[in-house]
Formats: C-alpha cells, structure tokens, sequence
C-alpha cells in the first residue's frame, strides 16, 4: 500500500491557502499562493482549452513513455499562470499524484526553498527509499550538503548534491508524479542549479516537471528557446513543452465578469489590455466622464489585497532604486531618464543605470525606439502610486512640473501634470499651476478647443474667490468666455462675460474694451441686436485718451453688424476709419468689410466698392495666422463681394474663412459663413450644394442656440429647395420657410424680412400668388420696399410682377415690371437689371406681345450670365424660347430650349423643363402653376389618379388635391371639361 501524501506546507510559506484535492484514494494538499490572480472577486475559470489539452497530453506522456518531461507555462504577471495550472490539476483527474512548490521573494535565501516547499513537512513520498531512512530526513541531508551561506563550493561537491536530489525525485515519480514549480522568477540559485541539472540530466521516471514562471524577470534563463508556434501546438509532445499564455478575448472577459456593463468593459478591457489579473484589480469605472477633473485625478484607487501582491516587487528594493520607481510612477510614461533624475533628485547617470536595474526586474520596461522607459502595466504604475507617500507625492509632482517647463516639453504634458498637482493636498502650488494650465489652454485652444476649456475650469476653480486675486481670476474667466464663446458655447460666455466686465476698470490698454466688444458679439449672435448696439457705443463713448485704435474698430465693427442684422444699417461708420490707422490689419478690415456691406444694404453702391476694395487687399495680404480669429469680417466682405455680384471674389473669400474656422474648431463664425457661401452656391444656381449648405448652418445653429442664424438657415435652404422643384419640394418648401418666420417673429430684421421673402418665393412656386405678394409688401413696408435691401429691390419688384401674372393681373404686373425697371437704373448691378428685363419680357409675353418680348428676355438671359446667375439664365432662356415658338421663330427657339435645359440639368432643377412645357396663353393658363400644368396635361391624357401618381411618385389623393385647384382655376367641373380645355389651349398653342 502507498502511504498518504500530504504536503502541508504552512510554516514554511507565511500566507497560504490550502486546496484538497482526492487523487486515487490518497489526500493531497495544494498551495495557491497569494497573487493578482486570488485578487479576483469571480471563482470562474474560462478560455486555455487548447492549453489545457496540452498539459493533458504532456501527462498521458510522462505515463505512456515512463520518463520524465518538463513543461514550461509562461506569460506576463497577473496573466493567470497559477491559476492555470491549478485549474489543470483539477482536471486531469486521479490519474498521477502532483506536489506543488512555490518560490516567494522573501526566501531566496534559503537553498532549494521551492523543493522544500513541494517535499518536506513531516510526510515521506515513500517509506525505506534508502536503506530504510524516510524521504524527509534523506532530503535534509541533500540540503545540508548545500552551505545556506554564499560560500564558494567546489562543482564535484555540487554535482555530487544535485545527482543525490535527482535520485531522491526519481524515487518519488517511480509511480508517477507532477511536480509543480511555480513563481521561478523568484527561485534561490541552488533552485535554479538543480532545475538546470534536472533539464541536462532527466530523472528515469514518469516524472512531470511543470515549471511556472514570469521570463522578463528570470535571473537564469530557461534553456528552451522561444514557444513553440500555434501551427504546431496540437504535435505530440516530445521531451519538453513550452505553453506561453496570451491575454483573453474580450469575449472571455465578459465570461468572467458577466454583470459588468458592456460600454465599461471594453473600457476596463483595454486598460488592462486582456490581463485577467490586473483586470480583476482594476477599480470600478476606469474611465468614468466625470466634469469634474479633481474627481477624476482622485477616485481611480486599487484595493489594499492588491497593492499588497504588487508591493513583493519592490520592497526589498534598495533606497535608490526605490526613489526611482516611485518617481516614475510620479512622472508617468512614458518618462525620458533625465526626467526621472529631476524627480527623483539623483544624477542623470544614476538614473540611467537605475532605470536599467528596474528594467532587468520587469519593473520598467524601455519603450522601443524612444529611449524612454515605461512601468510594464498601469496597474503597476497606480498601485506604487498610491503606495507612495502623499507629501512626497506633491513635491515630486512639483519638480516634474518645474523640468517640464524649463524643458519646454508640450502643453498638453505640462498641463497633465499641473492637473495632477492641484488634486493633491497642497496649497503652495496654486498660481503655478494656473499659470501653466492658462499657457497650455492658449497654446491648443485652436487645435483641441475642448482641452483647453477643461484646463480653463480648472484654472478658475482653483483660483478661489478672494481679494488678492480679483486680477487674475478675471483674466482666466475672460479666456474661458473666448474659447467658450468660439466653440459655441454662447449661453456660458455670456454668463461669465456679465460676471467680470462691469469689473474691469477702463485702461489705455483697451483690455476692457476689447472684453466688451467681445460680450457684444455673444449678445449679437444670440439675436440680442439693441443690446449688442447699446453696449457697445456705451464703451465706445467712454474710451479714454490714448487708448489704442484695436478696441475702437472693434466695437464700432459691432456697431455696424447689429444696425445691418436689425435692419437699421448705420452710415456713420465710415468716419471712424478716419482717426489712427494702427492697430490690427484684421480689425480694421473687418470695420471696412461691415461699412461696405451697410452702404451695399443701403445701395450707396460707390462708397461700397471703395471700402470694399480697401478691406480686401487688407485681408488678402494678411496671413492665415492674423486673420484665423475674425471670421466675421470674411463674412462680411463675402457678402459685400456677393451684392455687388463679384462671385469669384466672394466665394474666394468665403471658403478661406471656412477653412480657418473648421480647422480652428470655431462654431461661432462657421455658421455664419455656411450661410454666407450658401448664397454665394444659390446665385450661382447651384441649388443642391446651396440646400446641403444650409442644412449644415441650420445644425450649427442650433448646437449654439442662435435663434436668428436658424432663421436664417432655414430660409435659405426654403429658398432654393423651392427653386430645385422637386414632387415633394413645394411642401417642404413652405414648411421650412413658415419654420423660419415663426422663429424670426419681428419683420424687421435681417432674417425676418428674408424669411418672410423665403416664404413669398415658396408660396409663389407652390401656386399661392396671393400670400406671396402680401409677404413682399409686408416685408417691404409700402409698395416702394423702402425697408428691403436697396440693391435687390429690382428682385422683389421682379417677385411682384410674378405674382400679379399668376393671378391674371398683368396691369399690375406691367407696374411692377416698370418699377423694377427704375430701381434697376438707380442701382447699376447687371444681375438686378437682369430682373427687371425678365419681368418686364414676362409681361409682354402674358400680353401675346411675343416679338417685343424676345429682345428683353434675351437681354436678360444676357445679363444673368455676364453676373453668373445661372438659374436665373435658365428660366429667361425658358421664357425666350416659348416666346421664340410663339413668335414662329424655330431656330431661335430651339437653341433657346436646348440651353435651357442643359443649364437646368446643372443647377438641378426640373422648374425649366416644367415651364418649357407650358403654352404660352391666356389668364388661366398663368393662373396655373409649372406642376398644376403638368398634371393637367397627364389628365387629359385619360390617366386616373393612380396611375398618375404612381409616375409622379405621389398619392392619389394628393393628385385629387391638384386636380381640384386645377378645376377651380381653369372654371371646369369635370375632368371630361379639363381635357377639352388642355385640348384647347394646346391647339392655340400649336
């Protein structure tokens, strides 16, 4: 009979956790040592199938073959090497006994520790194995052999020491045994001696040596070259075997921690990239978006059981290295060795050599390619972080704070450590932390605009409210209201802009009038005109002597914008531009650009072109760096250079600004400038990129909650969704403009008159001619339209005259046609006289007055190309080519049509091929809109509803809905009535 084995191993092994296990009748006792791997809270084993077959294989071996085998399992701490071999013991079932030693780095002074560990205490594998003396005291006497000190002994002696260990494991494996050696890194030399004479010389006996340690952190490497490949790993064992374990899948790890959220552990996943020991230790929430940036730097904490494991790493470390550890832990990785000799205040040698030692014990690993060094894990890192002492913790952040800056080292190092400073217990670093956090804040806010926000917060809230620093707070807080304010966030610029304006005193330096003319802007673009006005000519007002011309040209820049946007342009800017001509290029371009677009709105078209041009060399000879923070004045000299219809110019102009603005991350003139090329693509006729552009303003518009630039946006894209024509675009047409003149609410600004014209060009196109003349004059004011923008009044007369034909009333048309004609004279622009011509051809031609219309349309058709309106073109080269047919002018009337329609084809519009297909006759057919026509003509045709709105791609109620306006206009009853009448009118027209 074999006796009991049972290798209790407690007094030996301070902290230990014993496993029973039964192997064929005879009690076992397993030792777990105490690692990352018993940190984790889930009793769950998952993943390692195939290397889990591997070491069942490697046991059918060693009994099969009767000899020994070794079997190395590897991998980086905390990857679950113990518990995986544990887990293995369990399953091979009661087939070999196994003993288990383990290595603990407290006892490397003890020779063979790790056998003692797997063999002694009190019980013998066998009984009389020589000469009838029990295993244990034989055993003994092996290791007395061996001096505990590091005396120098002869190799025989050694050799004669490791044959006589080799035999005494070999009568213990003559029936079969694994032997378990685990944590080898941490193995005494005689340990390692006597694994190496085991490897050269096996025991002839089924005999499993499983060797379990970490490879970086091993003294004596073991002699079996690299693992062996996955394409191979299924081969039948030889007489060795190498299994390296490799973090788990995402999948596995949600095994493991089945009620962890999912967004929270992919976090945690690739903190601990796929290391289940260290994400077992990981506290909760890892990457927690908590605002508050002192909450963030101080709730991450690992458990106490888990710093404990950590710290055997390096408490027996030397007081050097020590300091080195902790200040790498302090600093962060990667760290450079300089760096680390700063905070740790050694010599740059001694941390070099230092941070080589580190390296040799897995501590610190150098980061390939940088010379840098880095801990092997974050965890690591964090764990000797909050093993560190608090205090020192604060100085040592302090002299990584102080190298930093004197390195020059990149803003956003500079201000992670400043961050880290002020969420430690200290008082004496405040104000240079904040000095660094603002530096920081100004040197990405163009860039990474966010950051600097969050550094900026920080700044003030560790700028307490408190007499002594009133001056710098307000400084920091009026940072924090730019950035704010570019990014968008116009509600929080406002509020701190209000806090600390009426606080600065008035100063030569124009600090305070360019914080007013800066809360001015927020007010104007949230729509708040007479406030933006009042503040600013209250501050202009009281400008002292001497103060510098930057702060007056900007506030009187904002004067002219909120007059122009209110609807009240103001003509007195002019004059400030006569004082001091220094200061900024970009201010005073800017003032240029606004004055130009007030004497454009007021159709003081000379004064316009000459402060126009005068602000365009200014802008075009500056650099993207000067003019990256004006985004208005590219604003307004676009839209100057659109009104006095130089497109090139003002598209030019419009897409630098765009460019600066995007790459700036600047939402508060992105909008504004979205619209502006918006126009620019809509004159132009290019209605699809004008509507996507107005789509893109109106989101903008509404991430910053401006109110009259979402008014703006959706009026815009109204505008030229109705122009596009589509089956479906009438109806979205009105709805968006009826959008925007809810939002706009007063007429009489800017973007209430245009979206109240939005709404009449809807309303016009959808057949409503009625509601659309009523919004002009309305908008206008009276029957002159002395309230709507002066050089484009020859438009809107040309809207009336559109509106008076659709409803039969050509004397009213012909007057307005006539007025259009006047303005059109007074104003100069070629594109507005475009309009009057068109107006006035469209009259003659309601009139049967074909000839006479020819030379008008064609003017027109003339004058819209020359000003690069082709949408416009299009439509007069629509109207002269049925005026041509109408006139029996074939040749004339075709090239007219086939131009037409190539024109429209590029402006994606089907308004053209709809009113090409229109006769030319009587009040009811003008009473009919292009679409009403069109479906008109497919009735007579004999189509019932369905059919028709199936090839219109619409319902058939909506077909009934046309076919009843239809009805009403035409005077028929019934559709047997409306195709006589098609019938007619075609024949006329023929």
């Amino acid at each position: 009979m074999v006796a009991p084995l049972s290798f209790d191993i407690r007094r030996c092994f301070g902290i230990v956790r014993p496993i029973p296990l039964e192997c064929a009748g005879r009690r076992l006792v397993c030792v777990m040592t105490p690692g990352l791997e018993s940190a984790s809270s889930s009793p769950r084993f998952v993943g390692r199938r195939p290397q889990l077959a591997r070491i069942g294989r490697a046991q059918a071996t060693v009994l099969s073959r009767r000899w020994q085998m070794v079997c190395e399992v590897v991998g980086e701490p905390g990857i679950g090497k113990t518990r995986f071999v544990h887990e293995a013991l369990q399953r091979c079932g009661p087939t070999i006994p196994w003993a288990v030693g383990t290595c603990s780095p407290d006892e490397r002074g003890v020779p063979f520790h790790v056998f003692r560990h797997a063999f002694t205490e009190g019980q013998s594998l066998r009984h009389e194995v020589r000469a009838g003396q029990p295993t244990e005291e034989t055993w003994a006497e092996s290791v007395a052999a061996v001096p505990a000190a590091p005396a120098r002994t002869s190799d025989a002696r050694r050799f004669r020491t490791y044959q006589l260990a080799r035999r005494l494991i070999g009568l213990a494996a003559r029936d079969g045994l694994v032997l378990v050696l685990d944590d080898l890194h941490w193995a005494d030399a005689s340990s390692t001696g006597l694994i190496a004479h085991l490897l050269r010389y096996p025991v002839p006996a089924p005999l499993l040596l499983v060797l379990v340690y970490r490879p970086r952190q091993m003294a004596t490497p073991m002699p079996f070259g690299p693992p062996v490949p996955a394409e191979h790993a299924d081969a039948e064992p030889t007489s060795h075997d190498r299994i390296e374990l490799h973090p788990l899948s995402v999948a596995e790890v949600g095994l493991l921690h089945p009620h962890v959220d999912q967004v929270e552990l992919r976090a945690r996943y690739d903190l601990s990239g796929g290391n289940p020991g260290y994400l077992a230790v990981l506290p909760s929430g890892p990457t927690s978006t908590s605002a508050d940036p002192i909450r963030e730097a101080q709730g991450a904490r690992l458990t106490d059981a888990a710093v404990a494991v950590l710290r055997r790493e390096w408490v027996d470390l030397p007081p050097v290295e020590l300091t080195c550890l902790r200040a790498g832990a302090v600093v962060d990785a990667p760290f450079t060795t300089d760096l680390l000799a700063e905070v740790a205040q050694v010599p740059a040698s001694v941390a070099v050599e230092v941070s080589w030692r580190l390296a040799r014990l897995d501590l610190f690993r150098r980061v390939p390619g940088t010379g840098r060094f880095a801990f092997r894990h974050p965890v690591l890192r964090m764990a000797v972080a909050q093993d560190t002492d608090a205090a020192w913790q604060v100085k040592a952040c302090a002299r990584a704070l102080t190298a930093l800056v004197e390195l020059g080292a990149p803003p956003t190092d500079r201000a992670r450590y400043a961050e880290r400073l002020l969420s430690l217990p200290n008082g004496g670093w405040v104000d240079r932390c904040v000095t660094v956090l603002c530096r920081a804040a100004q040197e990405v806010r163009r860039e990474t605009p966010d950051l600097a926000i969050r550094w900026l917060r920080l700044a003030l809230w560790a700028l307490r409210p408190t007499a002594g620093l009133t001056r710098r707070r307000q400084d920091v807080s009026l940072a924090l209201a730019q950035i704010t304010g570019e990014t968008g966030d116009l509600a929080e610029s406002r509020a701190l802009l209000q806090e600390i304006v009426p606080l600065f005193p008035a100063d030569p330096d124009g600090r305070r009038a360019q914080a007013v003319a800066l809360w001015a802007r927020v007010e104007r673009l949230l729509g708040n005109y007479a406030e933006a006005a009042a503040i600013s000519r209250r501050e202009l007002a009281a400008l002292p002597a001497g103060a510098g011309p930057a702060g007056g040209y900007r506030l009187a820049t904002e004067i002219g914008v909120a007059g122009i946007l209110a609807g009240h342009p103001v003509t007195g800017l002019p004059d400030m531009l006569g004082g001091d001509l220094g200061g900024s290029g970009a201010d005073r371009a800017s003032l240029l650009a606004v004055s130009s677009l007030a004497a454009a709105h007021d159709g003081a078209l000379d004064d316009a072109r000459g402060l126009l041009e005068a602000g365009a060399r200014i802008v075009d000879a500056l650099p993207d760096r000067d003019m990256r923070d004006h985004p208005d004045c590219f604003t307004a000299l676009g839209l100057s250079e659109l009104y006095l219809e130089r497109q090139a110019d003002a598209a030019r102009h419009l897409d630098r600004g765009l460019t600066l603005v995007r790459a700036s991350h600047r939402d508060d003139g992105l909008c504004q400038l979205l619209l502006g090329r918006s126009q620019v693509a809509y004159h132009g006729g290019q209605l699809n990129t004008a509507i996507a552009l107005a789509t893109e303003a109106g989101i903008v518009a509404r991430r910053i909650g401006s109110h009259h630039l979402l008014s703006f946006a959706l009026a815009f894209e109204a505008e030229a969704t109705a122009w596009r024509g589509g089956l479906r675009d009438d109806d979205r047409a009105v709805a968006l403009a009826r959008s925007a003149v809810g939002i706009a609410t007063d007429l009489t600004t800017w973007c209430g008159r245009t979206a109240a014209t939005a709404l009449a060009t809807a309303a016009l196109l959808s057949g409503d001619p009625a509601t659309c003349a009523e919004l002009v004059l309305s908008a206008g004011g009276d029957s002159r339209l002395s309230q709507l923008q002066t050089s484009l009044r020859p438009r809107w007369y040309e809207l009336l005259c559109a509106a008076a034909l659709a409803t039969g009333e050509v004397a009213d048309a012909e007057r307005q046609a006539r007025l259009a004609m006047t303005e059109a004279d007074q104003v100069g622009l070629r594109g507005q006289r475009g309009f009057a011509e068109s107006a006035y051809g469209e009259v003659l031609l309601a009139r049967g007055e074909f000839r006479a219309a020819l030379p008008h349309l064609q003017t027109a058709a003339d004058l819209f190309r020359t000003g690069g309106m082709v949408l416009r073109r299009s439509l007069a080269l629509a109207s002269l080519a049925r005026a041509a047919e109408a006139a029996d002018q074939t040749a004339l009337a075709a090239r007219a049509r086939r131009r037409a329609l190539e024109l429209a084809g590029w402006c994606a519009t089907e308004r053209v091929g709809l009113r090409l297909a229109r006769p030319v006759g009587p009040r009811e057919v003008a009473a009919l809109t292009d679409r009403e026509w069109h479906i008109a003509r497919l009735a007579a045709t004999g189509a019932t509803s369905r059919l028709i709105g199936r090839q219109l791609n619409i319902s058939p109620r909506t077909v009934e809905a046309h076919l009843t306006r239809i009805y009403r206009k035409a005077g028929v009853a019934s559709r047997s009535a409306l195709v006589a009448w098609v019938a007619r009118l075609d024949d006329t027209d023929r």
